[in-house]
């Protein structure tokens, strides 16, 4: 009998360990992991087959850890080593979690962000759009941001843009509930936002008539076409004001939402440091952590109260540190 309640013992000792799930409470697991238990649960039935790796070891680590250090690393930007004090695991091991998941969601990145093109969801983007400022026919807002990185070893100088750090220059299209129809993650801090648009896919859905009836809203840094509007520049009449106004607080959405994005998750917020990999990885990650906010805005889960609110340990918002 003794043996058995040992057994019960060690075995609860074994799961805690290896599982936050297991000790957390809701609201403890949304403050560190930005997921709620369900979305969590969710992620580790959908990448078991992906992350399930069989090994001779005598402990392997368990799917939802591997899960929820990649999700503490999203949600701090933390050096790996506090990620692995955090958890009880190997600092390398914190490294191949955080790769092997942010390729996990880099894959299902086209079921989650998605411009639609059917009459039926446009429609009800334009109603949320014209909500705010009564600017009609609104399928989009679309802008960049810039996430920090370490120097490249290659090409070091196309990476500084122009505020003089190295980084990956991001765009994205947002509805006006902050959730992201499309982005773009694949260029240095040194390519201006307007040539990312000119090649990226969701500008052909409207050059090629695919998108046939409805605007996007961008700033004076992108041309004017047909179904890209931009601010009047020198607005002269009162009817140029009231659309410049309009505009304004409309398109402020796609700030607002990569606003969210990087409070949410700032392993790529400059609040957190510098991203300390490879420039392709950065590139993923912020794919990946665009995808988890996505499932964040359509399971509606609330922002950190407080940015800086990580009390698992004082210096646990440093800069990431490099796996390799």
């Amino acid at each position: 009998m003794r043996r058995r309640h040992q057994n019960i013992r060690r075995n609860r000792l074994l799961r805690d360990y290896d599982n936050p799930l297991d000790y957390l409470d809701d609201f403890d697991i949304i403050r560190r992991y930005r997921l709620s238990r369900p979305m969590i649960i969710d992620l580790c039935r959908r990448f078991d087959n992906d992350l399930h790796k069989p090994t001779m070891r005598s402990r392997a680590l368990p799917v939802s850890l591997q899960i929820m250090a990649a999700l503490r690393f999203f949600a701090t930007g933390s050096f790996q080593l506090v990620n692995a004090d955090v958890h009880n695991i190997s600092r390398s091991s914190v490294s191949r979690c955080v790769r092997n998941v942010t390729q996990c969601l880099v894959n299902v990145c086209n079921q989650h962000i998605i411009m639609p093109t059917d009459a039926a969801s446009l429609e009800i983007i334009k109603r949320g759009f014209y909500e705010i400022a009564d600017f009609p026919n609104v399928v989009g807002a679309v802008d960049g941001t810039h996430v920090r990185i370490k120097s490249p070893s290659v090409d070091e100088h196309i990476f500084v843009n122009r505020k003089k750090f190295h980084s990956i220059n991001v765009q994205g299209v947002c509805d006006s509930n902050l959730k992201l129809l499309n982005i773009v993650s694949q260029w240095s801090g040194a390519t201006h936002d307007a040539f990312i648009w000119s090649i990226a896919t969701v500008c052909e859905l409207f050059e090629n008539r695919t998108i046939s009836d409805g605007w996007l809203l961008g700033d004076s840094g992108y041309p004017v076409r047909p179904w890209l509007l931009t601010p009047v520049l020198n607005p002269s009449t009162r009817k140029q004001q009231t659309y410049n106004g309009a505009h304004m607080r409309t398109r402020n959405v796609v700030e607002r939402s990569f606003g969210v994005l990087k409070a949410r998750f700032r392993c790529i917020d400059t609040s957190a440091g510098t991203l300390l990999y490879s420039a392709l990885m950065c590139c993923r990650i912020v794919v990946a952590v665009a995808v988890l906010h996505n499932l964040c805005i359509v399971n509606r889960m609330p922002l950190p109260p407080d940015r800086n609110d990580f009390p698992d340990h004082g210096h646990i918002a440093g800069p990431a540190y490099n796996g390799h």
